[in-house]
């Protein structure tokens, strides 16, 4: 294995070279159509585009404020090289979500910037414009990309799909993409998941992209430490620290800059908001290599869990031309972005009840929750998992619970799914 081919990137989505991403943009409206699901006219280039990008060049078409605003965010756009070939109007922009639709995710190198996540790689320069922020808040605009979403999922479940399972160049078994993956793990991808296949050119037996990207550790990967310890809360997925907070509010300016979480914001109101104010916020960072299930950080029963819609896109605007936005707002999309949440009562009562928070951005929208209200969890058990995606996650505590973290648990820091992050001070609750 080459020395250095995976360098952490801390939670990146999208490369910090706005050219790269023009490029990368202006070349998608070239590429042919990859595939399309029970469409054999829709295989040539000459046709249409798709009906949903139709649908959605329409919703732009006919409503006048977002026909301004999808027309303003081009012109705000910061662009440091004026000559560099870039998508300059909405309707190059459908066409280039056209073809992404027709296309499975490959391999992008390293850290998979830029190519694991292609809807956001085009739309990033724009979300962080404010007529990018109008765009990407508006209700309709969500709906419509949620049904781009939903087209582009029938594609990536699909035996199709598995173009990109090969070992060819910039596809997901090629022997640099095995060497990075492994080098992450510290070991080889056979070993570290399971496969129905032991033959790269047979996929590992993975039947789509998606069953590919919502693969499973084997057990001896992250298998809980000390299951049978009441006062060790584990990691719930694998993830970048982004922080740790403590006294957190109902209600806060969540928009303004400064890790502010507001609780009844993310929990939709949910009448459990008032327990948990006052508490203990800690964020994790998903990327598009990681593992996407989620696990049980505690013993106990699920108590209630709900999906909440949401934004997909939108992030706080700042001056920083860094065009990765929506990784910089970890914080604000809590409180907007499509969610989930996994109320769980622990069987240490000094933890008691406690939330986990998944929330889907971009196209990584999709969360699958797996369990239901009274079902009994031990530490480690699934509860749901992202799809098609990275992604970034909560987990919420009361304020009466003696939360410490480990030392190493460190923004910046990648804990593994099931790893000790968090223990009880004392035993007992706070006053």
């Amino acid at each position: 294995m080459s020395p250095s081919l995976y360098v952490p990137s801390h939670g990146r989505w999208v490369v910090n070279k706005p050219a790269v991403l023009d490029g990368w943009t202006y070349g998608q409206r070239t590429l042919p159509r990859a595939q399309l699901p029970r469409d054999k006219k829709a295989l040539s280039n000459d046709r249409k585009l798709a009906p949903v990008i139709q649908e959605f060049q329409q919703l732009i078409e006919d409503d006048p404020e977002l026909f301004m605003h999808f027309h303003r965010m081009f012109d705000e756009v910061q662009r440091p090289n004026s000559k560099q070939n870039h998508v300059n109007n909405y309707k190059e922009l459908m066409v280039a979500l056209d073809r992404i639709i027709t296309q499975a995710p490959r391999f992008g190198g390293a850290n998979n910037l830029v190519m694991g996540v292609p809807i956001y790689a085009v739309l990033a320069p724009f979300c962080n414009t404010p007529s990018g922020y109008s765009v990407f808040t508006n209700a309709k605009v969500n709906a419509q990309l949620h049904k781009v979403f939903d087209v582009w999922a029938e594609f990536l479940v699909s035996p199709e799909s598995c173009y990109v399972l090969s070992t060819k160049e910039q596809c997901w078994f090629s022997p640099t993409a095995l060497d990075v993956m492994s080098e992450r793990l510290g070991t080889s991808f056979y070993y570290a998941w399971v496969c129905r296949d032991s033959d790269p050119d047979k996929h590992y037996g993975f039947t789509s992209w998606d069953d590919f990207f919502t693969r499973r550790f084997r057990p001896q990967m992250r298998a809980v430490l000390d299951p049978g310890d009441p006062n060790l809360i584990t990691a719930a997925c694998e993830a970048y620290v982004h922080t740790i907070q403590s006294n957190v509010r109902a209600v806060d300016k969540f928009w303004i800059k400064g890790n502010s979480y507001s609780l009844s914001h993310i929990f939709n109101h949910d009448p459990f908001t008032l327990l948990f104010v006052g508490g203990t916020v800690y964020q994790g960072i998903l990327s598009s290599l990681d593992y996407h299930h989620w696990h049980s950080p505690v013993d106990g029963i699920v108590r209630k869990t709900c999906l909440i819609p949401g934004t997909y896109y939108a992030a706080r605007l700042d001056n920083d031309p860094d065009p990765d936005v929506v990784s910089r707002s970890q914080d604000f999309v809590t409180a907007i972005a499509a969610r989930a949440l996994i109320f769980i009562e622990s069987d240490n009562p000094v933890i008691g009840l406690m939330c986990f928070v998944a929330v889907g951005l971009g196209e990584v929208s999709t969360c699958e929750i797996t369990v239901k209200g009274g079902d009994r969890l031990k530490k480690g058990d699934d509860l749901g998992s992202f799809h098609f995606g990275g992604s970034t996650h909560c987990l919420v505590f009361r304020p009466q619970t003696p939360l410490k973290p480990f030392p190493h648990v460190q923004p910046g820091t990648v804990q593994n799914v099931n790893s000790n992050i968090f223990y009880i001070e004392d035993g007992t609750e706070k006053n």
